[in-house]
């Protein structure tokens, strides 16, 4: 009898609460698709060298780095340059390009395109705390705490990590998805599969509250109970993401027929990539609940069953997206790694995304 009172008000409880996340919306911090960072705010990835040679050296080898040659004479880049008329040459130059796809430094007074996914793409421009972290004479916690503060997105927080690549693996301009051709989410994007990729590159090995680490000369293996988290928390971080992008779309995703409208070079439109991709969220938050009990993806899951995924809700979806990440940030708060063990096996089938 218990059990069947528990499930009849089970779907208000979950209301009742989104409602309170809801309320508190305005205290969110800010999340969403970055602006170019200022070309003020870079001091370049040579400055990083100085004390992460390893670290740079492994990121000269990955698609981040290289893609300021091998993107511009890609068939894709060729294509959006076309339907947006400039020459792919421009690209590096556009902001709306810029923002995701290149690093501009401060030359002479003038902002210039010097490096693709750079150290501070990620990071942040360190111009503000790059002294807070060579500080070798306190802490590392203390080196760390006072850095994050001045701006730095530092790999501790597995939600700033998070945040540092789904503003960008998921687009938020409309346009440039329905006119240009650009895709509205990375092909395959998933954050521990990628992360675990190419993109690693910690070569630090020390206590955590040394004042300094060791370099050594491989990259360091990403601890399971930290993988753990990155895969459950990047669900999260990614529908919250899918469902603040799709709020932004206004374009008719169906005909008067009511089939799907194809952009020119066949993909779907903006608003229907968004759509199919915050579907496979879902779907993953499923599988991964046969695996481990997670109280935030029972909660994700009853709100996006909730709302319909379609254009003109702008209101409904901006909610959705502040309560969902909001879950991500309660399961950074609440969870570690070592509650969620029987996660491993459905790890252990991620392909990792290893540099072409």
């Amino acid at each position: 009898m218990f059990l069947q009172i528990f499930a009849l008000f089970l779907p208000f409880m979950i209301l009742f609460r989104a409602l309170v996340f809801l309320s508190f919306a305005v205290v969110f911090p800010a999340f969403g698709q970055r602006p170019p960072i200022p070309a003020g705010q870079i001091v370049g990835s040579e400055t990083c060298r100085d004390c992460h040679e390893e670290m740079v050296e492994q990121w000269e080898k990955t698609a981040h780095a290289t893609s300021l040659e091998k993107m511009l004479s890609s068939d894709k880049a060729i294509e959006i340059a076309a339907a947006v008329d400039i020459q792919p040459a421009e690209i590096p130059m556009k902001a709306s390009c810029v923002r995701c796809h290149f690093t501009q430094e401060d030359l002479a007074g003038t902002a210039q395109t010097t490096m693709a996914v750079s150290c501070e793409s990620c990071h942040g421009g360190a111009i503000d705390w790059i002294e807070e972290h060579n500080r070798k004479h306190v802490s590392r916690q203390s080196r760390v705490d006072a850095s994050v503060a001045l701006g730095m997105s530092h790999p501790e927080s597995i939600l700033s990590i998070s945040k540092s690549c789904f503003e960008c693996h998921v687009v938020d301009d409309e346009q440039l998805v329905n006119h240009a051709g650009h895709p509205a989410v990375s092909d395959g994007f998933e954050i521990l599969s990628w992360y675990s990729g190419e993109v690693k590159h910690n070569f630090l090995v020390g206590g955590s509250a040394s004042s300094v680490k060791t370099h050594v000369s491989d990259p360091q293996p990403i601890p399971q109970e930290r993988k753990r988290m990155l895969y459950l928390n990047g669900k999260l971080v990614h529908l919250a993401y899918l469902l603040q992008s799709l709020a932004r779309a206004t374009d008719a995703p169906v005909d008067r027929n009511g089939e799907f409208i194809r952009l020119p070079n066949g993909d779907f439109t903006y608003a229907v990539q968004l759509a199919r991709a915050i579907k496979r969220v879902e779907c993953d938050l499923e599988d991964a609940l046969h695996f481990v009990a997670v109280p935030e993806y029972d909660e994700a899951l009853a709100l996006i069953r909730s709302i319909r995924l379609e254009t003109g809700k702008e209101a409904e979806l901006r909610e959705a997206s502040a309560t969902v990440f909001r879950l991500a940030e309660l399961f950074c708060e609440k969870r570690t790694g070592s509650q969620f063990t029987a996660i491993d096996p459905l790890l252990a089938k991620l392909d990792l995304r290893e540099a072409d």
